[in-house]
Formats: C-alpha cells, structure tokens, sequence
C-alpha cells in the first residue's frame, strides 16, 4: 500500500472518531463545544443538521485559507467531508437517550473521542483541519497560538449564542477535557512513519 493511500486511512479514520465525538454532545443535548455552539446556531437558522453546517462552513474556511496563503493538505479536505458527514449519520440513526446517566456518559466522552480522532489523523502529517488552519493564519498576522486560538472560540460561542445554539454542561466539559486530552494522548497515539508526512500544499 502506498504510504500516502496509508496515511488517508489514518486521516480517514481518526476524522470519523472526532465526528463521532462531536455527535455523541449532540445526543446528549446538554450543550455542544464552542465551535458547534456555532454550527447548531447556524442549523438552527437555516434549518440545517448540525453535520451539514459544519460542511458548509468548512467549504468556506478552505476558501479563506487560500486568499490568506495557508498550507492546505489532504487532511484538510478530509476533515471538510468527512466530520460533518460523521456527525449527520450518527444523529440519523440514534436519538438522545432517556436516562440522564448515558447523556452524561456522551458528553464526557465526547472530548476523548475528539481528542483521540484528533491525535490520531494529525499523526499522519498530511495537513490540519480548516478551523486549524484559520488559527494559523491568525498567528501569522501576529497574534500568539493561545490569543489566536481563544479570539477564534470566543468569537464562535458569542455568534453560536447569538444564533440560538445550545450551550451548557456538555460545553464547560468540553473545554475542560479537551485540552488536557489532547495532552495525554499527544505521545501516546501511534504516528511512526517511516518518513516525514509534510504533504501541504501552499499557494506562492
């Protein structure tokens, strides 16, 4: 198997972890992440399912990436199709449970199973996701990762709010977990390629 068919797999499959992830506080209905506080807003207004939105709104992210020069890679164009997809078919085939308990067990595995999937395809080298990639372009114009990062998911909560979309315990669990997770699994999570991934593409 070609290494790159190899890495898309990878890509592929940890991008599914992190829809499934993104679909389990959907279930729960006890509030979403930042970023899908905005996409439940924006589904909500267009009367689109959350996975549709996060698609869309990908689409145009990738857009910007190219006016503003950012690397752009095929787990980029991955993550467009694949998370938003994930997320619409995991809500088509289960409903919110009843019990209180499995909502509670959704929303703290959902950051895990982000985490995880995130871990997982940046492992392959082969590109980040778009929302990454408009951080990126933040920290170019000068801003720090962290201001970057939090300008991002401020602006996105306070439009997600704006928008109707649901925030509450599965969001402070979110933001609670996600970070350290991501942490936890960072040198844990198997990326042994037998040579560099960098396979990003940059306009000039």
């Amino acid at each position: 198997m070609r290494p790159l068919t190899l890495r898309l797999l990878v890509v592929v499959a940890g991008q599914v972890c992190f829809g499934v992830g993104i679909g389990c506080l959907f279930l729960a209905d006890l509030g979403v992440g930042p970023w899908d506080v905005f996409h439940d807003g924006l589904a909500g207004r267009l009367d689109r399912a959350p996975g549709t939105v996060i698609v869309g709104l990908g689409t145009v992210i990738v857009g910007l990436l190219v006016v503003f020069r950012q690397p752009i890679g095929p787990a980029t164009v991955c993550n467009v199709l694949v998370i938003g997809n994930t997320v619409n078919l995991l809500l088509a085939v289960a409903d919110t449970p009843s019990a209180m308990p499995l909502r509670l067990v959704l929303v703290v595995a959902a950051p895990l199973l982000v985490a995880l999937g995130s871990m997982v395809y940046l492992g392959a080298g082969i590109g980040v996701g778009p929302r990454d990639g408009l951080m990126t372009a933040l920290v170019d114009a000068g801003l720090s990762t962290r201001a970057a990062r939090t300008l991002l998911e401020v602006t996105v909560l306070a439009a997600g709010l704006l928008l109707g979309g649901s925030v509450g315990l599965g969001t402070v669990v979110f933001a609670l977990l996600v970070g350290p997770s991501l942490h936890r699994l960072q040198h844990r999570v198997w990326a042994g390629w037998p040579e560099p991934g960098g396979v990003v593409y940059r306009r000039s």
